[in-house]
C-alpha cells in the first residue's frame, strides 16, 4: 500500500481535489464490493496513516484506534451519503483530537493537539472542515449502487452524479431497475 493521493477511481474519474483528497482515500480504504480493508488490523491503520503523513511510521496503534478509525471512516461515509446524524461521530472525533483553530499566513485551519491515531484522525476531520469551508464538500458523494459505496468527487457543473462510475455501478443499477420496472409490469 502507498499513499500516491492519485489512486485510479473508478471510471477514470479524477480523484477529489485539495483537502477532500485525503477524506476520500480515508473512506475508500475499504472496497466494500470485493475488498480489501486496509483498516483490517492495527499494523494496516498504521501503515496506511504513516503512508498518508499522518502518523510516525512504527507508532503504536492498539485496536481500540483501529475500532475507532473504522468507525470514522463509516460515519464519514454516511455523512457524504446525506445522513446528517452521522456528523455527531465525526464530532466526536473532533473532540478526540482536541482540534483547534490557528491562523496561518494565508488564512486559517484546525489542527490536532492530541498525538497519535488521535490526532491523525484529527487531520482527516479538520480536512472535512477545510472542504466546507472551500465549497467542496457537496461533490464528496457516496456511489448510490447498495454493494459499492464507494466515495467520488463530483466534477459535473449541476452536481447531478449518482454513481462511481456510470460504465460500472451505473449501467448495473440502472439495468436493474429497467429489470425490475418490466418484471412488475409484466406481473402486474
Amino acid at each position: 500500500m502507498h499513499f500516491d493521493g492519485l489512486k485510479a477511481e473508478p471510471g477514470g474519474r479524477a480523484p477529489a481535489p485539495g483537502p477532500l483528497r485525503l477524506v476520500q482515500r480515508f473512506v475508500n480504504s475499504v472496497d466494500l464490493e470485493d475488498g480489501p480493508d486496509d483498516f483490517a488490523t492495527p499494523a494496516g491503520l498504521g501503515e496506511w496513516l504513516a503512508d498518508a503523513g499522518l502518523l510516525s511510521p512504527g507508532a503504536p496503534v492498539a485496536e481500540a484506534d483501529r475500532r475507532r478509525a473504522v468507525e470514522l471512516r463509516e460515519a464519514i461515509r454516511r455523512l457524504a451519503a446525506g445522513d446528517g446524524a452521522a456528523a455527531a461521530a465525526v464530532n466526536e472525533a473532533a473532540c478526540r483530537a482536541g482540534l483547534h483553530p490557528v491562523l496561518t499566513g494565508s488564512g486559517s485551519a484546525l489542527e490536532p493537539t492530541a498525538a497519535g491515531v488521535e490526532g491523525a484522525l484529527g487531520h482527516v476531520v479538520a480536512a472535512i472542515h477545510a472542504a466546507i469551508a472551500e465549497d467542496m464538500w457537496p461533490r464528496l458523494k457516496v456511489c448510490e449502487r447498495d454493494v459499492c459505496r464507494w466515495a467520488f468527487y463530483d466534477h459535473s457543473k449541476n452536481r447531478s452524479g449518482h454513481w462511481c462510475s456510470m460504465a460500472g455501478c451505473g449501467s448495473r443499477e440502472k439495468n436493474r431497475r429497467a429489470y425490475r420496472r418490466r418484471t412488475s409490469t409484466a406481473a402486474g
